[in-house]
């Protein structure tokens, strides 16, 4: 009920304002009202169009510092063979 109220007051008031300033007739609102509509629902139809994928598996922190520690590792041996290459130890 509030809600008609507030909707009610809402309009009236956008309705005299527009009056007064000779800006529209109601028509013209209501044309420019629904070309609004339209757009945002083509937006909303954009984002609800692409797919969302639930199935992707959060990472824990542990397999984060898991995974970085193997990667860290990975890089070391690369530097250390580069190393050992470079100044001929075998």
């Amino acid at each position: 009920m509030s809600m008609w109220v507030l909707k009610n007051a809402i309009e009236g008031r956008t309705k005299e304002s527009e009056v007064a300033k000779g800006k529209a007739s109601k028509s013209e609102r209501q044309a420019r009202m629904e070309e609004e509509k339209n757009d945002m629902m083509e937006k909303l139809n954009k984002l609800t169009s692409k797919e969302f994928d639930n199935t992707k598996r959060i990472e824990r922190p542990e397999e984060i510092l898991e995974r970085r520690r193997k990667e860290r590792q990975q890089r070391n041996v690369w530097y250390r063979r580069w190393g050992r290459w470079i100044t001929g130890q075998q």
